[in-house]
């Protein structure tokens, strides 16, 4: 016999040699050269197995458990175990050795309950596999398992990380075998003298409490048969962390405890409760101050149960749960998860607590190892956690940037800031930031915020933190400076756009300003942005588009007051035009999915669209006016772009046209060698729907470009 199937016999003994797998038998071979290689780590990956086997996990996660030995990471890369085992299991031992190397676990930076939640909700946000999580939980319990051979100040560390971070990470997944050991270990390593102490009362009574609870569940269930009544009747033993908690919580000792010796009753229907009760009641006293009926008055996050506290056989007092199966369900699964009154419920991310509760279930059959095969899934969350130098966490939403995280920490930050560094190298501050990644701030004396900043065609900001914080500051500044500002910026996108013929009084009244100065006053407040000035001016460069469009006969033109807008795809949806932009048929409109009054129709370049969370994006609509034509005007636009020299630069203006779904009719691209410039004349066939000022703004950011501007353009019909 090989040493590798030696091994794997020992670990799986109810199997027979052929049913291990060649992976699984690899797998064994490398956790055994781990053994003995000359610098070894002190936790091993079979010690992680051992604490993993009675969990009746899936080969895929043994494999991995076994090769995700720290010793053999300088070996072998993630690529060298996709090819010889995969890439589901090279993906997790991936996520596990992110995991074991993770060493942001500072208990000074995280001292209080919500920088603990996030870090708990951070970890989870990283592991893009239920199992990666169950994998670092079984190191941990081996870690702790090794502690006495470590010294005090590693023990201590040790041990208030697992009671911070892990132990409520394996609650929140439903895994009482590994929380149990993590509370029990870390505890007695932080209060040995007090753990020794509760360890020895509950040694010298073990026998005749467990003796006592077997009797009463006997007699109890009886009593429910006799009436009829189909119930399940357990025993509920509590564990050293946590009769330590209930001692100290109520300020009392061991003996005076009223539920260490706990049952739970489990019933069909909330009828058979009360009639479990009133049984339960009839033959026992019970102590009054102690009954919570949380049927009939659920708890905040809707937990429901009856608790009560006898006088059982001997005079002692034992706590008795009442439920049924739904309730239980629904208390260990559904938005009453035990976890969350037993943390404290401070901080908690919702969708990420929905997806763990998934994961809850799954793990609940881990009787069918086949299960999990289908928990390869992320746990989704509309946050990512990010770190600070010092290690504190910042939450923010998906995608934020660096500029979100600045504005977050402190307004000021936010002003001054000019850069950022991601793990200590350089990254643009429109970089969507991602879960653990650690970063600095570059920032200068008296900063001031960017008016580009505000442009959403830029994507410099995603929180609407950060865009309130931009807008006070200029709405702070002189008033004369602001008109200023704004008419700068006017002059400019009416250059860009070659639309000088363009009034900022017609655009004035397009905001419904009676002033020119109150027009440039709102645009250098920041109360009108880029993305309102451009779409309006572009919507001026089309006069009277649909009578150059040759439009397919219509039964009658139907008078004004008589076009209403529909949703598309759905035209008996009700719909009502929002008060805030007033659209009006012939303006772009959008629609948006409100929360029981139906469609509300806004103009595209509303601010209230503009200013959208991520996640209320979604709940936008495609609607039309009611006279609308499905066709489509092709204007022809000669685009000029003015720029450094650079490799990829054509490629990249290419690839950004692609997007915007721009055709390239013909170009002409001058270059300059001595002086390292080019100048790009390109003749573009743009549709009507294009929207150009984010077209011209994304074109602009690209790197070494210095200007982008449109020359001339002119209407052709869609369908010549």
């Amino acid at each position: 016999m090989t040493p590798e199937l030696d091994l794997a016999q020992r670990l799986f003994p109810k199997r027979n040699p052929d049913q291990f797998s060649t992976e699984l038998l690899q797998a064994c071979k490398l956790a055994l050269e781990s053994q003995y290689l000359p610098e070894r780590r002190l936790i091993s990956s079979l010690e992680a197995m051992d604490v993993l086997l009675s969990l009746n996990l899936d080969d895929d996660t043994y494999i991995a458990t076994l090769i995700s030995d720290l010793n053999l990471e300088p070996l072998y890369t993630i690529a060298d175990f996709e090819t010889k085992f995969g890439k589901n299991t090279a993906k997790l031992v991936e996520g596990i050795r992110r995991l074991n190397n993770f060493k942001e676990f500072d208990v000074n930076a995280h001292g209080d309950e919500i920088q603990t939640e996030r870090l708990r909700q951070m970890l989870l946000a990283m592991t893009s596999d239920i199992r990666i999580m169950v994998v670092k939980l079984g190191y941990r319990v081996a870690r702790l398992r090794h502690l006495k051979v470590e010294d005090e100040s590693t023990r201590r560390l040790i041990a208030e990380e697992t009671q911070l971070i892990f132990a409520p990470l394996a609650n929140r997944l439903g895994m009482a075998q590994l929380k149990w050991e993590l509370e029990d270990l870390s505890f007695r390593y932080l209060h040995p003298d007090t753990y020794k102490a509760i360890a020895k009362q509950l040694a010298d009574k073990r026998t005749e409490r467990e003796n006592y609870i077997h009797d009463l569940t006997v007699t109890l269930k009886s009593l429910l048969d006799n009436e009829d009544l189909i119930a399940e009747v357990s025993g509920r033993p509590k564990h050293i962390y946590s009769i330590w908690k209930k001692m100290s919580k109520k300020q009392v000792d061991l003996d005076e405890l009223y539920d260490l010796r706990a049952l739970r009753i489990y019933v069909q229907n909330v009828s058979d409760c009360y009639r479990a009760l009133s049984l339960v009641h009839s033959k026992w006293n019970f102590i009054r101050d102690e009954f919570d009926d949380y049927i009939a008055t659920p708890k905040e996050n809707g937990y429901q149960s009856i608790h009560t506290v006898i006088i059982g056989p001997q005079g002692k007092t034992v706590e008795i749960q009442i439920r049924t199966y739904d309730m239980h369900q629904h208390a260990e699964h559904g938005i009453a998860a035990h976890w969350k009154y037993k943390e404290g419920g401070k901080g908690h991310d919702v969708n990420l607590e929905a997806s763990i509760n998934s994961m809850r279930q799954l793990l609940e059959n881990r009787s069918d190892s086949e299960v999990f095969n289908e928990i390869s899934m992320e746990l989704q969350s509309q946050n990512i956690y990010v770190l600070t130098p010092s290690n504190q966490i910042i939450t923010l939403p998906q995608d934020a940037t660096p500029l979100d995280f600045a504005y977050a920490i402190h307004t000021d930050l936010g002003h001054s800031c000019r850069g950022a560094k991601l793990n200590g190298k350089i990254i643009p501050l429109t970089y969507a930031l991602k879960t653990g990644d650690r970063v600095e701030i570059l920032s200068i004396k008296h900063g001031e915020p960017n008016r580009n900043w505000l442009n959403p065609n830029l994507g410099y900001i995603k929180t609407s933190r950060a865009r309130t914080r931009i807008k006070n500051w200029f709405n702070k500044r002189n008033k004369d400076a602001n008109i200023e500002s704004g008419e700068q910026l006017f002059q400019r996108e009416i250059k860009r756009l070659n639309a000088r013929q363009i009034t900022a009084k017609t655009i004035a009244e397009h905001f419904h300003l009676e002033a020119e100065k109150d027009f440039f006053e709102a645009l250098g407040k920041g109360q009108l942005n880029e993305r309102q000035l451009l779409n309006a001016i572009q919507k001026r460069i089309q006069p009277n588009l649909k009578a150059k469009q040759a439009l397919p006969p219509q039964p009658a033109s139907l008078p004004t007051e008589e076009i209403q807008p529909f949703v598309v795809g759905a035209p008996n949806l009700r719909t009502q035009l929002a008060p805030c932009c007033e659209p009006k048929p012939g303006d772009q409109i959008t629609g948006f999915v409100t929360r029981g009054r139906g469609i509300t129709i806004h103009r595209v370049d509303c601010a209230n669209i503009l200013n959208l969370s991520d996640s209320d994006k979604q709940r936008l609509i495609d609607v039309r006016w009611s006279n609308q034509s499905d066709q489509q005007h092709i204007f022809m636009m000669t685009l000029h772009i003015l720029a450094f020299d650079r490799k990829g630069l054509l490629r990249d203006v290419m690839a950004k046209l692609t997007e915007f779904d721009v055709n390239l009719v013909r170009s002409d691209t001058q270059t300059d060698r001595q002086e390292r410039t080019v100048d790009m004349q390109m003749e573009l066939e743009i549709s009507e729907s294009t929207d150009l000022g984010q077209l011209l703004d994304q074109l602009e950011a690209l790197p070494n470009i210095e200007e982008v501007s449109i020359e001339q353009h002119e209407v052709t019909d869609a369908l010549d």
